[in-house]
């Protein structure tokens, strides 16, 4: 997803750059969205990445200045740190805050009026939220959801980028929180936006009480995720896919579809699919 921001060019930012200083651009974005009318980042290395990527403005690291003879982007930017840039031309742009009054109002929905929804909210009909239950902007929910008390969707995730003084910055979310029909969310759980593209909850699926959920995870159809389950961000989790109480995935995890994680599995590598696995790093036990 692109965001519009004020109008800025290498020039303007005051850093050294190569290619058309001049260019301006007026859109922010992550790596997968970039086109030449975006400034976006690349906190990695690799010369032939960088190459290959189209962007109006790319932010690289300065160690890089003398190495790229070859890119895309009309205007490669160099700072120390660009993923702490970027950070902070997102906080320049926007900012993370909320509604002060509930003024929504949905059809053929069955919505406690001690639930808290913001304005930029979709319910489909047939949904049912409980009393204390918060919604926040950029989320939608299918038809026949259930959203117990408790629950957070849409939260503000906690990234952060370490400044030169050690001290956290704030990554601004911009993303989207989507929930399929039929979907059940338990007691107490959060369920986070994403920072650019969306998180995504597939149709069919049921997540217990006390289950947190990172930015940018994609859960497929029909899984079942059990109390206390903690995924971290970016993870992709497979159709009919089973995660038992008390599992954690770290972040950008693949978990095959058909999978199931036992009770108390650590996971540190991505889950076959058709398998199971168990233990502390979790490990393949048998084929399903």
């Amino acid at each position: 997803m692109k965001h519009r921001i004020k109008p800025i060019s290498a020039k303007t930012l005051n850093k050294k750059s190569i290619g058309n200083a001049e260019f301006t651009v007026e859109y922010i974005t992550s790596l997968g969205y970039s086109d030449e009318s975006t400034i976006t980042f690349y906190k990695g290395e690799d010369l032939e990445v960088i190459s290959g990527i189209s962007a109006g403005i790319l932010i690289v690291k300065e160690s890089l200045q003398e190495k790229i003879v070859n890119f895309m982007a009309t205007t490669i930017l160099f700072t120390v740190d660009p993923m702490l840039f970027f950070a902070e031309l997102l906080t320049d742009n926007f900012e993370n805050s909320f509604t002060d009054k509930n003024t929504s109002s949905f059809d053929n929905c069955y919505i406690s009026e001690n639930a808290y929804i913001e304005d930029q909210v979709r319910i489909d009909a047939g949904s049912k939220v409980y009393p204390n239950a918060t919604i926040l902007n950029s989320t939608s929910i299918g038809k026949n959801c259930v959203i117990q008390s408790g629950a957070v969707l849409g939260g503000i995730g906690m990234s952060y980028v370490k400044d030169e003084f050690e001290i956290f910055q704030k990554i601004i979310q911009l993303g989207l929180l989507e929930i399929a029909n039929n979907v059940d969310i338990g007691c107490n759980t959060t369920l986070l936006r994403g920072i650019f593209e969306k998180t995504s909850i597939g149709e069919g699926t049921k997540i217990g009480n006390n289950v947190n959920i990172g930015h940018n995870v994609i859960v497929g159809k029909n899984c079942y995720i059990s109390s206390g389950v903690v995924i971290g961000g970016a993870c992709i989790i497979g159709d009919n896919c089973w995660i038992s109480p008390g599992v954690s995935i770290v972040d950008h995890i693949n978990i095959g579809s058909n999978s199931k994680i036992g009770t108390g599995a650590v996971v540190l590598k991505d889950v076959l699919s058709n398998s199971f696995y168990l233990g502390n790093p979790a490990r393949k036990i048998k084929d399903i």
